[in-house]
């Protein structure tokens, strides 16, 4: 999958964040309650379950936080802002690259950004494509078709297209895009390549109350 492509996807396929409210002056309230961080866990093998899904997120070693607010990274890690409208995105979400001493290791979506206050932006969604990472245990480049299954169940959708190629398993809910295009849903999207094998993982969380579909 040529790469412009696959950014296109970690940044639109997609679960509680936070987002901006408007109280009708032209200002923004506070953002909605944060969930509380979940301890990592497991759950039987062949089970989804969102919540040990984002408490066990595994970039570079280190755990990772969904979601998380940029301005809690911790050093060593920035991020680099994509044009939001080359993804159809409006002001109060976002879509970055994030990485570590320099080097990228993931694509994130960003809720509540806004021109020139990104850095209280919060990370909501988080997408993989190298092997140094994991989501659950799910490595791309090396975790197979039937070990996605083996650790998930069977998905609740499956997409697959020969030309171009195109195999993704769905896990979980998404209820489609608020009005400032941040994703609403709870789940994991796993793409696999011709042979298989993982190619790039992204897990969603946001707020799926539908009040804020409005």
């Amino acid at each position: 999958m040529k790469r412009p492509l696959l950014l296109l996807l970690c940044c639109v396929l997609t679960g509680t964040a936070v987002s901006c409210l408007s109280d009708g002056s032209g200002k923004y309230k506070t953002p909605v309650e944060m969930p509380p961080k979940v301890e990592p866990y497991t759950v039987e093998e062949g089970t989804f379950d969102v919540n040990a899904v984002r408490s066990n997120i595994n970039l570079k070693g280190m755990h990772f936080d969904l979601p998380q607010p940029l301005s809690d990274l911790d050093k060593g890690w920035s991020y680099e802002l994509y044009d939001r409208k080359d993804y159809g995105l409006e002001e109060g979400s976002g879509c970055a690259r994030l990485l570590y001493k320099g080097d990228e290791v993931a694509t994130i979506s960003l809720e509540n950004c806004y021109t020139g206050k990104e850095g209280k932006s919060v990370i909501y969604s988080v997408s993989i494509r190298n092997s140094d990472c994991s989501i659950y245990g799910i490595i791309p480049l090396e975790t197979k078709a039937e070990d996605v299954e083996r650790l998930l169940g069977a998905p609740d959708e499956e997409q697959k297209t020969d030309d171009p190629f195109m195999h993704v398993y769905s896990y979980g809910i998404i209820n489609g895009t608020d009005s400032n295009g941040v994703v609403r849903g709870q789940s994991i999207v796993v793409d696999l390549n011709e042979k298989g094998i993982v190619d790039f993982v992204k897990i969603t969380y946001s707020d799926i109350s539908g009040e804020l579909m409005k």
